[in-house]
Protein backbone atom coordinates (compact mmCIF):
# COMPACT_ATOMS: atom_id res chain seq x y z
CA UNK A 1 0.00 0.00 0.00
CA UNK A 2 1.31 3.77 -0.81
CA UNK A 3 0.33 4.44 3.00
CA UNK A 4 3.32 1.91 4.01
CA UNK A 5 6.36 2.07 5.57
CA UNK A 6 7.84 0.99 2.20
CA UNK A 7 7.06 2.49 -1.32
CA UNK A 8 5.74 -0.85 -3.16
CA UNK A 9 6.75 -0.07 -6.46
CA UNK A 10 6.20 -3.42 -8.52
CA UNK A 11 7.31 -2.93 -12.16
CA UNK A 12 4.08 -3.89 -14.03
CA UNK A 13 2.90 -3.68 -18.01
CA UNK A 14 3.63 -0.59 -19.23
CA UNK A 15 5.53 0.45 -15.76
CA UNK A 16 8.90 -0.87 -17.35
CA UNK A 17 9.06 1.77 -19.09
CA UNK A 18 8.16 4.43 -17.08
CA UNK A 19 10.85 2.92 -14.33
CA UNK A 20 13.80 3.11 -16.83
CA UNK A 21 12.74 6.82 -17.71
CA UNK A 22 12.47 7.46 -13.80
CA UNK A 23 16.12 5.62 -13.67
CA UNK A 24 17.51 8.40 -16.48
CA UNK A 25 16.21 11.13 -15.36
CA UNK A 26 17.49 10.49 -11.67
CA UNK A 27 21.24 9.80 -13.30
CA UNK A 28 20.75 13.26 -15.05
CA UNK A 29 19.32 14.63 -11.83
CA UNK A 30 22.42 12.90 -9.51
CA UNK A 31 24.69 15.17 -11.69
CA UNK A 32 23.17 18.37 -11.18
CA UNK A 33 20.26 18.47 -13.94
CA UNK A 34 17.41 20.71 -12.97
CA UNK A 35 15.50 20.07 -15.52
CA UNK A 36 15.39 16.34 -15.07
CA UNK A 37 14.60 16.77 -11.49
CA UNK A 38 11.62 18.81 -12.47
CA UNK A 39 10.53 15.94 -14.84
CA UNK A 40 10.72 13.70 -11.70
CA UNK A 41 8.61 15.83 -9.78
CA UNK A 42 5.75 16.42 -12.29
CA UNK A 43 5.56 12.91 -12.63
CA UNK A 44 5.73 11.75 -9.17
CA UNK A 45 4.29 14.88 -7.37
CA UNK A 46 0.15 13.81 -6.74
CA UNK A 47 1.92 10.37 -5.65
CA UNK A 48 4.28 12.04 -3.15
CA UNK A 49 1.25 14.15 -2.09
CA UNK A 50 -1.00 10.85 -1.31
CA UNK A 51 1.86 9.37 0.91
CA UNK A 52 1.60 11.82 2.63
CA UNK A 53 -1.92 12.23 3.47
CA UNK A 54 -2.00 8.98 3.74
CA UNK A 55 0.02 9.53 7.03
CA UNK A 56 -0.99 12.73 8.51
CA UNK A 57 -4.48 12.28 7.82
CA UNK A 58 -4.74 16.17 6.99
CA UNK A 59 -4.51 17.33 3.63
CA UNK A 60 -3.09 20.80 5.07
CA UNK A 61 -0.62 19.64 6.89
CA UNK A 62 0.23 16.94 3.61
CA UNK A 63 0.85 19.89 1.30
CA UNK A 64 3.30 21.04 3.75
CA UNK A 65 4.99 17.79 4.46
CA UNK A 66 5.24 17.26 0.41
CA UNK A 67 6.56 20.94 0.24
CA UNK A 68 9.58 20.55 2.29
CA UNK A 69 10.35 16.75 0.81
CA UNK A 70 10.75 18.77 -1.78
CA UNK A 71 13.07 20.97 -1.08
CA UNK A 72 15.61 17.91 0.57
CA UNK A 73 14.81 16.11 -2.13
CA UNK A 74 16.01 18.82 -4.06
CA UNK A 75 19.49 19.65 -2.21
CA UNK A 76 20.40 15.79 -1.80
CA UNK A 77 19.83 14.00 -4.83
CA UNK A 78 23.51 13.77 -5.41
CA UNK A 79 23.53 11.69 -2.15
CA UNK A 80 21.06 9.58 -4.18
CA UNK A 81 23.41 5.86 -4.07
CA UNK A 82 21.23 3.47 -5.99
CA UNK A 83 19.10 5.61 -9.29
CA UNK A 84 16.90 2.99 -9.85
CA UNK A 85 15.05 3.69 -6.17
CA UNK A 86 14.30 7.11 -6.70
CA UNK A 87 10.63 6.50 -5.69
CA UNK A 88 11.10 4.10 -2.60
CA UNK A 89 14.16 7.35 -1.53
CA UNK A 90 11.31 9.84 -2.05
CA UNK A 91 9.00 8.04 0.08
CA UNK A 92 11.63 7.54 2.66
CA UNK A 93 11.72 11.68 2.59
CA UNK A 94 8.53 12.06 2.36
CA UNK A 95 7.90 9.58 5.40
CA UNK A 96 10.71 11.48 7.17
CA UNK A 97 9.16 14.86 7.27
CA UNK A 98 5.63 13.38 8.37
CA UNK A 99 7.04 11.94 11.28
CA UNK A 100 9.02 15.14 12.02
CA UNK A 101 5.47 16.91 11.41
CA UNK A 102 3.70 14.46 13.81
CA UNK A 103 5.99 14.19 16.63
CA UNK A 104 5.82 17.90 17.45
CA UNK A 105 2.10 17.07 18.10
CA UNK A 106 2.64 14.51 20.70
CA UNK A 107 0.41 12.14 21.94
CA UNK A 108 -2.05 13.49 19.55
CA UNK A 109 -0.40 13.24 16.39
CA UNK A 110 -0.81 16.52 14.97
CA UNK A 111 0.95 19.98 14.76
CA UNK A 112 -0.68 21.64 18.05
CA UNK A 113 -2.10 25.25 17.17
CA UNK A 114 0.04 27.98 19.15
CA UNK A 115 -3.47 28.28 21.10
CA UNK A 116 -2.58 24.78 22.42
CA UNK A 117 0.85 25.65 23.98
CA UNK A 118 0.30 26.29 27.85
CA UNK A 119 2.31 26.78 31.13
CA UNK A 120 2.24 23.08 31.56
CA UNK A 121 4.08 22.81 28.38
CA UNK A 122 7.71 24.16 30.17
CA UNK A 123 9.26 24.84 33.45
CA UNK A 124 9.66 28.28 34.76
CA UNK A 125 6.84 29.70 32.70
CA UNK A 126 5.57 32.07 35.16
CA UNK A 127 6.69 35.53 33.90
CA UNK A 128 5.10 34.38 30.34
CA UNK A 129 1.92 36.25 29.25
CA UNK A 130 0.04 33.35 27.46
CA UNK A 131 -2.17 35.93 25.87
CA UNK A 132 0.66 37.94 24.14
CA UNK A 133 2.33 36.03 20.67
CA UNK A 134 5.66 37.91 21.43
CA UNK A 135 6.07 37.10 24.88
CA UNK A 136 5.11 33.56 24.35
CA UNK A 137 7.88 33.79 21.52
CA UNK A 138 10.38 35.22 23.16
CA UNK A 139 9.95 31.91 26.23
CA UNK A 140 9.98 29.49 23.60
CA UNK A 141 13.66 30.73 22.27
CA UNK A 142 14.91 31.09 25.84
CA UNK A 143 13.80 27.27 26.53
CA UNK A 144 15.07 26.07 23.04
CA UNK A 145 18.20 27.48 23.96
CA UNK A 146 18.20 26.03 27.47
CA UNK A 147 17.62 22.86 25.83
CA UNK A 148 20.25 22.38 23.48
CA UNK A 149 22.83 22.13 26.24
CA UNK A 150 20.95 19.28 27.56
CA UNK A 151 19.44 17.59 24.64
CA UNK A 152 20.88 13.98 23.87
CA UNK A 153 18.51 13.27 20.63
CA UNK A 154 20.04 15.09 17.85
CA UNK A 155 16.51 14.36 15.52
CA UNK A 156 14.79 16.23 18.58
CA UNK A 157 16.92 18.98 18.77
CA UNK A 158 16.36 19.55 14.84
CA UNK A 159 12.81 19.77 15.14
CA UNK A 160 12.52 21.97 18.06
CA UNK A 161 15.44 24.65 16.33
CA UNK A 162 13.16 24.16 12.77
CA UNK A 163 10.07 24.93 14.46
CA UNK A 164 10.91 28.00 16.22
CA UNK A 165 13.28 29.32 13.37
CA UNK A 166 9.91 29.12 11.24
CA UNK A 167 7.57 30.86 13.89
CA UNK A 168 9.75 34.02 13.85
CA UNK A 169 10.53 33.93 10.06
CA UNK A 170 6.59 34.10 9.66
CA UNK A 171 6.39 36.91 12.07
CA UNK A 172 8.42 38.96 10.21
CA UNK A 173 7.23 38.46 6.73
CA UNK A 174 4.04 39.14 8.23
CA UNK A 175 2.13 43.00 8.31
CA UNK A 176 0.22 44.04 11.38
CA UNK A 177 -3.37 43.29 9.96
CA UNK A 178 -1.84 40.29 8.93
CA UNK A 179 -0.58 39.22 12.30
CA UNK A 180 -3.52 40.35 14.08
CA UNK A 181 -5.72 38.16 11.77
CA UNK A 182 -3.07 34.97 12.43
CA UNK A 183 -3.17 35.65 16.18
CA UNK A 184 -7.25 35.88 16.28
CA UNK A 185 -7.38 32.36 14.06
CA UNK A 186 -4.42 30.21 15.24
CA UNK A 187 -3.76 31.60 19.09
CA UNK A 188 -6.93 32.80 20.31
CA UNK A 189 -8.98 30.21 18.49
CA UNK A 190 -11.88 32.47 16.66
CA UNK A 191 -13.51 31.40 13.85
CA UNK A 192 -13.13 33.64 10.58
CA UNK A 193 -16.61 34.89 11.06
CA UNK A 194 -15.83 36.36 14.34
CA UNK A 195 -12.64 37.83 13.09
CA UNK A 196 -14.36 39.47 10.18
CA UNK A 197 -16.61 41.38 13.04
CA UNK A 198 -13.34 42.13 14.96
CA UNK A 199 -11.48 43.96 11.97
CA UNK A 200 -15.01 45.29 10.49
CA UNK A 201 -14.40 43.59 7.55
CA UNK A 202 -16.10 39.82 5.34
CA UNK A 203 -15.90 36.38 6.25
CA UNK A 204 -14.40 36.13 2.38
CA UNK A 205 -11.43 38.75 3.31
CA UNK A 206 -10.00 36.77 6.39
CA UNK A 207 -9.93 33.71 4.37
CA UNK A 208 -7.65 35.74 2.02
CA UNK A 209 -5.64 36.98 4.50
CA UNK A 210 -5.34 33.52 6.24
CA UNK A 211 -4.68 31.97 3.10
CA UNK A 212 -2.01 34.87 2.28
CA UNK A 213 0.18 33.75 5.73
CA UNK A 214 -0.06 30.67 5.29
CA UNK A 215 1.73 31.16 1.74
CA UNK A 216 3.79 33.36 3.21
CA UNK A 217 5.03 30.80 6.24
CA UNK A 218 5.64 28.44 3.45
CA UNK A 219 8.00 30.73 1.46
CA UNK A 220 9.84 31.07 5.03
CA UNK A 221 9.94 27.94 5.65
CA UNK A 222 11.43 27.26 2.32
CA UNK A 223 14.03 29.90 3.49
CA UNK A 224 14.90 28.49 6.86
CA UNK A 225 15.76 24.89 5.27
CA UNK A 226 17.67 26.40 3.02
CA UNK A 227 19.31 28.21 5.30
CA UNK A 228 18.83 31.97 4.10
CA UNK A 229 18.45 35.14 5.77
CA UNK A 230 14.71 36.39 6.25
CA UNK A 231 13.20 38.37 2.97
CA UNK A 232 13.17 41.64 4.44
CA UNK A 233 16.69 42.56 5.58
CA UNK A 234 18.51 39.71 3.67
CA UNK A 235 17.50 40.01 0.23
CA UNK A 236 16.47 43.59 0.19
CA UNK A 237 19.81 45.68 -0.86
CA UNK A 238 17.95 49.10 -0.03
CA UNK A 239 18.30 50.56 -3.84
CA UNK A 240 15.98 51.70 -6.85
CA UNK A 241 17.45 51.73 -10.03
CA UNK A 242 15.21 52.52 -12.78
CA UNK A 243 16.16 52.15 -17.05
CA UNK A 244 15.31 55.38 -19.08
CA UNK A 245 12.98 53.36 -21.86
CA UNK A 246 12.55 55.12 -25.12
CA UNK A 247 9.41 55.61 -26.41
CA UNK A 248 7.36 52.84 -28.00
CA UNK A 249 4.02 54.21 -30.12
CA UNK A 250 1.62 51.60 -31.78
CA UNK A 251 3.18 51.97 -35.12
CA UNK A 252 6.45 50.11 -34.00
CA UNK A 253 4.66 47.69 -31.47
CA UNK A 254 3.42 44.36 -32.59
CA UNK A 255 0.84 41.83 -31.42
CA UNK A 256 3.36 39.06 -30.91
CA UNK A 257 4.82 40.57 -27.71
CA UNK A 258 7.52 38.02 -27.73
CA UNK A 259 9.09 39.99 -30.82
CA UNK A 260 7.78 43.29 -29.58
CA UNK A 261 9.22 43.06 -26.29
CA UNK A 262 12.52 42.10 -27.93
CA UNK A 263 12.42 45.00 -29.87
CA UNK A 264 11.56 47.28 -27.13
CA UNK A 265 14.64 46.10 -25.01
CA UNK A 266 16.99 46.54 -27.79
CA UNK A 267 15.87 50.28 -28.49
CA UNK A 268 16.36 50.51 -24.67
CA UNK A 269 20.07 50.29 -25.45
CA UNK A 270 20.32 51.84 -28.93
CA UNK A 271 19.59 49.19 -31.52
CA UNK A 272 16.17 50.35 -32.98
CA UNK A 273 15.02 48.42 -35.95
CA UNK A 274 11.54 48.07 -37.73
CA UNK A 275 9.24 45.54 -36.44
CA UNK A 276 8.55 44.33 -39.90
CA UNK A 277 12.55 43.58 -39.61
CA UNK A 278 12.49 41.92 -36.61
CA UNK A 279 9.20 39.65 -37.21
CA UNK A 280 10.73 38.48 -40.83
CA UNK A 281 14.49 37.39 -39.25
CA UNK A 282 12.83 35.73 -35.81
CA UNK A 283 10.47 34.08 -38.30
CA UNK A 284 6.82 34.88 -36.37
CA UNK A 285 5.64 36.88 -39.66
CA UNK A 286 5.45 33.42 -40.63
CA UNK A 287 3.96 31.02 -37.95
CA UNK A 288 0.62 29.70 -37.65
CA UNK A 289 -0.23 27.52 -34.93
CA UNK A 290 -4.15 26.47 -33.32
CA UNK A 291 -4.70 24.21 -30.57
CA UNK A 292 -6.56 20.76 -31.66
CA UNK A 293 -8.67 20.98 -28.70
CA UNK A 294 -10.89 24.47 -29.73
CA UNK A 295 -10.04 27.91 -30.91
CA UNK A 296 -7.55 28.46 -27.57
CA UNK A 297 -4.96 31.40 -28.41
CA UNK A 298 -2.33 29.18 -26.04
CA UNK A 299 -1.40 28.23 -29.96
CA UNK A 300 0.10 32.05 -29.71
CA UNK A 301 3.18 31.31 -27.32
CA UNK A 302 3.84 27.46 -27.51
CA UNK A 303 7.17 27.27 -28.86
CA UNK A 304 10.87 26.60 -27.66
CA UNK A 305 11.43 29.94 -25.61
CA UNK A 306 14.31 29.36 -24.69
CA UNK A 307 16.11 27.87 -27.99
CA UNK A 308 13.79 30.65 -30.10
CA UNK A 309 14.97 33.37 -28.02
CA UNK A 310 18.97 32.38 -28.00
CA UNK A 311 19.01 31.58 -32.02
CA UNK A 312 16.69 35.01 -32.72
CA UNK A 313 19.27 37.48 -30.74
CA UNK A 314 22.50 35.45 -32.28
CA UNK A 315 20.99 36.26 -35.56
CA UNK A 316 20.72 40.07 -34.30
CA UNK A 317 24.14 39.42 -33.22
CA UNK A 318 23.58 39.52 -29.32
CA UNK A 319 23.88 36.83 -26.21
CA UNK A 320 21.19 36.44 -23.90
CA UNK A 321 21.22 34.79 -20.27
CA UNK A 322 17.98 33.06 -19.53
CA UNK A 323 16.53 31.82 -16.16
CA UNK A 324 13.65 30.09 -16.29
CA UNK A 325 11.52 27.53 -14.05
CA UNK A 326 7.93 26.72 -13.06
CA UNK A 327 6.36 26.50 -9.21
CA UNK A 328 4.96 23.33 -7.88
CA UNK A 329 2.27 24.72 -5.79
CA UNK A 330 0.19 26.59 -8.51
CA UNK A 331 -0.98 25.65 -11.82
CA UNK A 332 1.24 26.04 -14.61
CA UNK A 333 -0.25 27.93 -17.42
CA UNK A 334 1.18 27.06 -20.97
CA UNK A 335 2.32 24.21 -19.44
CA UNK A 336 2.78 22.71 -23.45
CA UNK A 337 5.61 25.55 -23.45
CA UNK A 338 6.53 25.63 -19.71
CA UNK A 339 6.62 21.08 -19.18
CA UNK A 340 10.55 21.33 -19.57
CA UNK A 341 11.43 24.11 -17.51
CA UNK A 342 12.91 22.98 -14.04
CA UNK A 343 11.37 23.11 -10.62
CA UNK A 344 12.23 26.35 -8.98
CA UNK A 345 11.20 27.76 -5.33
CA UNK A 346 9.67 30.97 -4.56
CA UNK A 347 12.40 32.73 -3.07
CA UNK A 348 13.58 36.15 -3.84
CA UNK A 349 17.40 35.25 -4.58
CA UNK A 350 16.47 33.29 -7.45
CA UNK A 351 15.36 36.05 -9.68
CA UNK A 352 16.40 40.04 -7.95
CA UNK A 353 19.63 39.55 -8.42
CA UNK A 354 19.60 38.95 -12.06
CA UNK A 355 17.03 41.88 -12.34
CA UNK A 356 19.31 44.09 -10.43
CA UNK A 357 22.28 42.87 -12.49
CA UNK A 358 20.50 43.79 -15.98
CA UNK A 359 18.86 47.20 -14.76
CA UNK A 360 22.04 48.78 -12.98
CA UNK A 361 23.73 48.24 -16.62
CA UNK A 362 20.87 49.71 -18.05
CA UNK A 363 19.03 46.96 -19.56
CA UNK A 364 15.75 45.56 -19.24
CA UNK A 365 15.01 42.54 -18.79
CA UNK A 366 12.57 40.39 -20.68
CA UNK A 367 10.15 38.75 -18.81
CA UNK A 368 6.77 36.51 -18.86
CA UNK A 369 3.77 38.27 -17.01
CA UNK A 370 1.12 36.58 -16.19
CA UNK A 371 -0.50 39.28 -14.73
CA UNK A 372 -1.13 41.25 -17.53
CA UNK A 373 -3.92 43.60 -17.83
CA UNK A 374 -7.59 42.90 -19.66
CA UNK A 375 -7.82 41.71 -22.32
CA UNK A 376 -5.10 39.67 -22.41
CA UNK A 377 -4.75 36.58 -19.80
CA UNK A 378 -0.50 36.85 -19.84
CA UNK A 379 1.90 37.86 -22.01
CA UNK A 380 5.67 39.31 -22.66
CA UNK A 381 6.42 42.37 -20.81
CA UNK A 382 9.77 44.13 -19.88
CA UNK A 383 10.58 44.85 -16.18
CA UNK A 384 12.86 48.10 -16.35
CA UNK A 385 13.01 48.93 -12.59
CA UNK A 386 13.06 47.71 -8.88
CA UNK A 387 12.59 49.64 -5.67
CA UNK A 388 13.84 47.59 -2.57
CA UNK A 389 11.98 49.61 -0.51
CA UNK A 390 8.89 49.66 -1.61
CA UNK A 391 9.86 46.06 -2.76
CA UNK A 392 8.15 46.29 -6.30
CA UNK A 393 9.64 45.92 -9.58
CA UNK A 394 8.23 48.43 -12.86
CA UNK A 395 6.59 46.84 -15.57
CA UNK A 396 5.62 47.52 -19.43
CA UNK A 397 2.36 46.27 -19.87
CA UNK A 398 0.15 46.42 -23.27
CA UNK A 399 -2.37 48.05 -22.13
CA UNK A 400 -0.79 50.55 -19.61
CA UNK A 401 1.97 53.10 -22.17
CA UNK A 402 2.43 53.96 -18.66
CA UNK A 403 3.67 50.63 -17.51
CA UNK A 404 3.18 49.52 -13.80
CA UNK A 405 4.14 47.82 -10.83
CA UNK A 406 4.83 43.75 -9.24
CA UNK A 407 5.22 43.36 -5.94
CA UNK A 408 8.19 41.60 -5.43
CA UNK A 409 6.02 38.50 -3.71
CA UNK A 410 4.10 38.59 -6.97
CA UNK A 411 7.41 38.03 -8.85
CA UNK A 412 8.33 35.23 -7.18
CA UNK A 413 5.10 33.73 -7.03
CA UNK A 414 4.50 34.09 -11.04
CA UNK A 415 4.27 29.78 -11.87
CA UNK A 416 5.52 30.31 -14.47
CA UNK A 417 8.95 31.69 -14.06
CA UNK A 418 11.22 33.15 -17.64
CA UNK A 419 13.50 36.47 -17.53
CA UNK A 420 16.38 36.91 -19.89
CA UNK A 421 18.68 39.78 -20.21
CA UNK A 422 21.10 40.67 -23.15
CA UNK A 423 24.87 39.74 -21.98
CA UNK A 424 26.83 40.86 -25.87
CA UNK A 425 26.07 42.87 -28.60
CA UNK A 426 27.51 46.22 -30.10
CA UNK A 427 27.21 48.63 -27.68
CA UNK A 428 29.57 47.00 -24.81
CA UNK A 429 31.95 46.07 -27.40
CA UNK A 430 31.82 42.28 -27.33
CA UNK A 431 31.27 40.78 -30.74
CA UNK A 432 28.75 42.02 -32.42
CA UNK A 433 28.45 41.16 -36.60
CA UNK A 434 26.21 42.20 -39.05
CA UNK A 435 24.19 39.32 -40.54
CA UNK A 436 24.78 38.38 -44.20
CA UNK A 437 21.76 39.72 -45.70
CA UNK A 438 21.40 37.47 -48.54
CA UNK A 439 22.41 34.50 -46.61
CA UNK A 440 20.14 35.49 -43.80
CA UNK A 441 16.87 36.36 -46.10
CA UNK A 442 17.40 33.41 -47.83
CA UNK A 443 17.51 31.13 -44.56
CA UNK A 444 14.12 33.09 -43.64
CA UNK A 445 12.22 32.91 -46.49
CA UNK A 446 13.36 28.60 -45.92
CA UNK A 447 11.77 28.62 -42.98
CA UNK A 448 8.83 30.13 -43.92
CA UNK A 449 8.07 27.18 -46.40
CA UNK A 450 9.38 24.59 -43.99
CA UNK A 451 7.14 25.82 -41.52
CA UNK A 452 4.31 26.14 -43.97
CA UNK A 453 4.80 22.80 -45.39
CA UNK A 454 5.69 20.87 -42.20
CA UNK A 455 4.88 22.63 -39.39
CA UNK A 456 6.34 23.19 -36.04
CA UNK A 457 9.35 20.85 -34.96
CA UNK A 458 8.55 21.95 -31.20
CA UNK A 459 6.22 19.19 -29.62
CA UNK A 460 4.61 19.11 -26.40
CA UNK A 461 5.23 16.22 -23.89
CA UNK A 462 2.43 16.41 -22.40
CA UNK A 463 0.15 14.01 -24.65
CA UNK A 464 -3.45 15.91 -23.96
CA UNK A 465 -2.04 18.90 -25.43
CA UNK A 466 -1.72 19.27 -28.87
CA UNK A 467 -1.10 21.74 -32.04
CA UNK A 468 -1.76 22.14 -35.44
CA UNK A 469 0.83 24.26 -37.46
CA UNK A 470 1.91 25.66 -40.82
CA UNK A 471 -1.07 25.78 -43.36
CA UNK A 472 -2.78 22.40 -41.56
CA UNK A 473 -3.89 25.39 -38.77
CA UNK A 474 -5.84 26.64 -41.42
CA UNK A 475 -7.65 22.76 -42.09
CA UNK A 476 -8.14 22.74 -38.11
CA UNK A 477 -9.58 25.88 -37.36
CA UNK A 478 -12.03 26.08 -40.40
CA UNK A 479 -12.99 22.68 -39.05
CA UNK A 480 -13.83 24.25 -35.33
CA UNK A 481 -16.20 26.36 -37.56
CA UNK A 482 -18.00 23.86 -39.17
CA UNK A 483 -18.16 21.70 -36.73
CA UNK A 484 -21.48 21.81 -34.63
CA UNK A 485 -19.73 19.34 -31.56
CA UNK A 486 -16.99 21.68 -31.32
CA UNK A 487 -18.02 25.49 -29.56
CA UNK A 488 -15.19 27.86 -30.34
CA UNK A 489 -13.61 29.60 -27.98
CA UNK A 490 -14.91 33.60 -28.21
CA UNK A 491 -11.75 35.02 -26.61
CA UNK A 492 -8.80 32.88 -28.30
CA UNK A 493 -11.11 33.53 -31.58
CA UNK A 494 -10.23 37.20 -31.42
CA UNK A 495 -6.77 37.12 -30.02
CA UNK A 496 -5.87 34.61 -32.72
CA UNK A 497 -7.22 36.66 -35.59
CA UNK A 498 -5.48 39.98 -34.40
CA UNK A 499 -2.70 38.51 -33.74
CA UNK A 500 -2.00 36.47 -37.29
CA UNK A 501 -3.15 39.05 -39.48
CA UNK A 502 -0.49 41.36 -37.60
CA UNK A 503 1.39 39.03 -38.42
CA UNK A 504 0.52 38.68 -42.28
CA UNK A 505 1.12 42.33 -42.87
CA UNK A 506 4.55 42.43 -41.41
CA UNK A 507 5.39 39.51 -43.79
CA UNK A 508 4.55 41.18 -46.66
CA UNK A 509 6.80 44.62 -45.71
CA UNK A 510 9.91 41.87 -44.85
CA UNK A 511 9.72 40.29 -48.16
CA UNK A 512 9.81 43.41 -49.85
CA UNK A 513 12.86 44.30 -48.33
CA UNK A 514 14.40 41.02 -49.02
CA UNK A 515 17.84 41.84 -50.96
CA UNK A 516 17.51 39.46 -53.94
CA UNK A 517 17.65 40.37 -57.69
CA UNK A 518 15.93 39.52 -61.20
CA UNK A 519 13.56 36.82 -61.30
CA UNK A 520 13.40 35.27 -57.71
CA UNK A 521 12.85 38.57 -56.32
CA UNK A 522 10.05 39.28 -58.48
CA UNK A 523 8.62 35.61 -57.34
CA UNK A 524 9.00 36.98 -53.26
CA UNK A 525 7.73 40.25 -54.46
CA UNK A 526 4.50 38.27 -55.49
CA UNK A 527 4.66 36.34 -52.45
CA UNK A 528 4.26 39.55 -50.25
CA UNK A 529 1.38 40.62 -52.40
CA UNK A 530 -0.52 36.85 -51.84
CA UNK A 531 0.49 37.54 -47.65
CA UNK A 532 -1.11 40.99 -47.74
CA UNK A 533 -4.21 39.36 -49.14
CA UNK A 534 -4.04 36.65 -46.53
CA UNK A 535 -3.62 39.53 -43.72
CA UNK A 536 -6.93 41.18 -45.09
CA UNK A 537 -8.74 38.40 -45.14
CA UNK A 538 -7.68 37.87 -41.24
CA UNK A 539 -8.22 41.31 -40.69
CA UNK A 540 -11.96 41.06 -41.81
CA UNK A 541 -12.08 37.99 -39.56
CA UNK A 542 -10.53 40.39 -36.74
CA UNK A 543 -13.28 42.68 -37.37
CA UNK A 544 -15.77 40.31 -36.94
CA UNK A 545 -14.76 38.28 -33.88
CA UNK A 546 -12.69 41.47 -32.29
CA UNK A 547 -10.12 40.56 -29.18
CA UNK A 548 -12.33 41.39 -26.42
CA UNK A 549 -13.29 39.81 -23.07
CA UNK A 550 -16.53 38.24 -23.59
CA UNK A 551 -18.15 35.08 -23.31
CA UNK A 552 -21.18 35.36 -26.01
CA UNK A 553 -21.02 32.37 -28.04
CA UNK A 554 -20.95 33.12 -31.85
CA UNK A 555 -23.76 32.97 -33.55
CA UNK A 556 -24.17 29.86 -36.72
CA UNK A 557 -23.85 32.73 -39.11
CA UNK A 558 -20.75 34.13 -38.08
CA UNK A 559 -19.23 31.28 -37.75
CA UNK A 560 -19.67 30.43 -41.24
CA UNK A 561 -18.62 33.54 -42.54
CA UNK A 562 -15.47 33.14 -40.53
CA UNK A 563 -14.99 29.81 -41.95
CA UNK A 564 -14.82 31.17 -45.82
CA UNK A 565 -12.59 34.03 -44.32
CA UNK A 566 -10.43 31.09 -43.60
CA UNK A 567 -10.56 29.69 -46.46
CA UNK A 568 -9.51 33.00 -48.15
CA UNK A 569 -6.56 33.62 -46.17
CA UNK A 570 -5.17 30.21 -46.34
CA UNK A 571 -5.54 30.21 -50.27
CA UNK A 572 -3.80 33.65 -50.84
CA UNK A 573 -1.08 31.97 -47.91
CA UNK A 574 -1.06 29.15 -50.08
CA UNK A 575 -0.12 30.90 -53.11
CA UNK A 576 2.50 33.25 -50.94
CA UNK A 577 4.53 30.07 -49.91
CA UNK A 578 3.97 28.62 -53.91
CA UNK A 579 5.77 31.65 -54.94
CA UNK A 580 8.40 31.70 -52.05
CA UNK A 581 9.15 28.00 -53.14
CA UNK A 582 9.73 28.66 -56.47
CA UNK A 583 11.66 31.69 -55.77
CA UNK A 584 14.39 29.73 -53.75
CA UNK A 585 14.36 27.16 -56.43
CA UNK A 586 15.49 29.29 -58.99
CA UNK A 587 18.04 30.84 -56.81
CA UNK A 588 19.11 27.89 -56.09
CA UNK A 589 19.77 27.04 -60.19
CA UNK A 590 21.33 30.46 -60.35
CA UNK A 591 23.90 29.77 -57.93
CA UNK A 592 24.99 26.17 -59.19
Amino acid sequence: MEGSGQANVVAMPGQEERSLRDRELAERAKLGDTEAFGELIHSHRARARRWAENLTRDPHLADDVVQEALVKAFLHVGSLANTSRFLPWLHRIVQNQANMKLRRGGPFRRERPIGGWGERDFEGSGNVDWENLDSILTHLTKAAAMSAAHETDPAELLIRKELYETIHALLHCLNRKERGIFEAHFFRQLTPDEIAALYHTTTGSVYTYLHRSRRKLRKAHVRVLLGLPSEKGGAGMNQARMVTMPEWPPAKAALTTFVDRIGHMLAAIGDERPMSELMGLSGFAFRLKISNRTTFADGIFIFDWRETLRTFMEELGYEVTMICGQLSEAPVPLLAAAERFPVVLPIEEAVLPFIRRYVELGKPVLYFDTLATQPHVHEWALIYGYDDVKREVYVTDLMRPEGKTLSYDDLVENPLRFMAGIDGGKDNGLAYKKPREVETALRQLRFAVKYARTGCDYKPMTVYLSYTSGLAAYDRWIGFMNNPSVLPNRYGMGHLAAVYAEARRYAAEYLRTVPLKGEPMRLVLLAAEAYLQAAEALQTLSQKVPFIRSSTALPPETLAECALLLEKAKEFETAGVGYLENALNLWDQEEK
